[in-house]
């Protein structure tokens, strides 16, 4: 064994854009700490405030590259000259990074933040991977796959990448603990006690969701509706109640307590969010967005209604087919359990097959 071979493993993770990128990595990152201590992990992100508080929230401290979106993608002229100066600026830092650090491998969540850290890493002979969230492969995964670079897929189909060029491995989520209903109905600082009826937990996001929020509010009025409870999550600045069976909540970091009260969820089509509803067996009507880069969201939720308890809405379907589709999800709610015991069993199996994948004779 060579001195190389002996001494503890260093791993970068570059993770920068949206919560989509960045909270598999803290995942994988949280798992290997737990798993493997004597791994030394350091974090590379982006310079959006949103990614830095994601990162906080976490107890991490990443090294931020100055960097906050793709020169690509920029709103006219001047803004893609600045994100390019930044990304000539972000590759040099990267390199130093790289140079200092000396990891073993790196691996990087996709989008615009991969760009200098890959080039860091190939200019230093360091071993990069690539993990695509989402079952249709962003610029950055393509471009990765054109280099010969390895792409760890989420899952069993990373559009329009043949099968050949990635391997399936998951998406890295959160190790879970659910409290129970009404302890998670207190930690939420949610008024009464705990609802006895079907709880619906709504997390889609600001992103073209109002129309979403107001056809459930809707919904909730319904007769057939009447005993179940909705609570959105991060629609409001402060804890609101439009009707009896309904909760507007502010931005919540802490998920283990929505899903801790979820029986079901209606969600956005984030590889993550999505992933952590598979692993913990909660049944999902998935609401893609359906602007999103590539259609990726209607790609996840295709991907994820083919092999977990989930149904597909979208906004053209009509406020009909949304009740015929609350109603058909409880019924495979009732016909099923939440997984006990929280993200642990299968989110701990997807990151041990990650960490293989990367160091497989470790």
């Amino acid at each position: 064994m060579t001195a190389q071979e002996r001494r503890p493993k260093r791993l970068i993770l570059a993770a920068g854009g949206t919560g989509g990128h960045i909270w598999p990595a803290l995942s994988f990152g949280a798992w290997i700490n737990k798993k493997h201590p004597e791994c030394d992990v350091r974090y590379i992100c982006g310079s959006r405030p949103l990614e830095r508080e994601i990162y906080a929230a976490a107890g991490a401290e990443p090294s931020v590259l100055p960097l906050d979106g793709s020169p690509l993608a920029g709103r006219g002229p001047a803004q893609k000259a600045a994100r390019l100066r930044a990304l000539s600026t972000s590759y040099g830092m990267a390199s130093s990074l790289v140079r200092d650090f000396a990891p073993d491998a790196a691996l990087v969540f996709g989008g615009y933040l991969s760009l200098p850290v890959i080039a860091a890493c190939r200019r230093a002979g360091v071993r990069c991977a690539l993990h695509e969230q989402n079952a249709r492969a962003g610029k950055a995964t393509r471009l990765a796959a054109k280099l010969g670079m390895e792409i760890y897929s989420g899952w069993s189909e990373c559009d329009p990448l043949p099968k050949k060029k990635f391997i399936r491995a998951g998406v890295p989520v959160r190790d879970f603990a659910l409290p129970a209903r009404g302890e998670a109905w207190i930690n939420l600082g949610l008024d009464g006690e705990a609802p006895d009826g079907p709880v619906v937990v709504a997390m889609t996001g600001s992103l073209g969701s109002r129309s979403v929020k107001d056809e459930l509010c809707r919904a909730a009025q319904e007769e057939a509706f009447a005993r179940w409870t909705f609570l959105f999550a991060a629609v409001s600045e402060k804890i609101e109640s439009p009707s009896p069976n309904v909760r507007l909540l502010p931005k919540v970091w802490d998920a283990a307590q929505l899903y801790g009260l979820a029986d079901m969820l209606v969600t956005r089509a984030g590889g993550s969010t999505l992933t952590e509803a598979a692993v913990l067996g909660i049944p999902a009507l998935v609401v893609p967005w359906m602007k999103a880069a590539d259609n990726h969201q209607y790609f996840n939720a295709l991907a994820f209604a083919g092999e977990n308890d989930g149904m597909i809405w979208t906004e053209d379907d009509g406020y009909e087919a949304l009740v015929s589709a609350l109603i058909k999800l409880k019924g495979i709610h009732d016909g099923k359990k939440k997984i006990a015991g929280g993200s642990g069993g299968r989110g701990g199996a997807i990151c041990e097959n990650l960490w293989s994948l990367l160091f497989p004779a470790f």
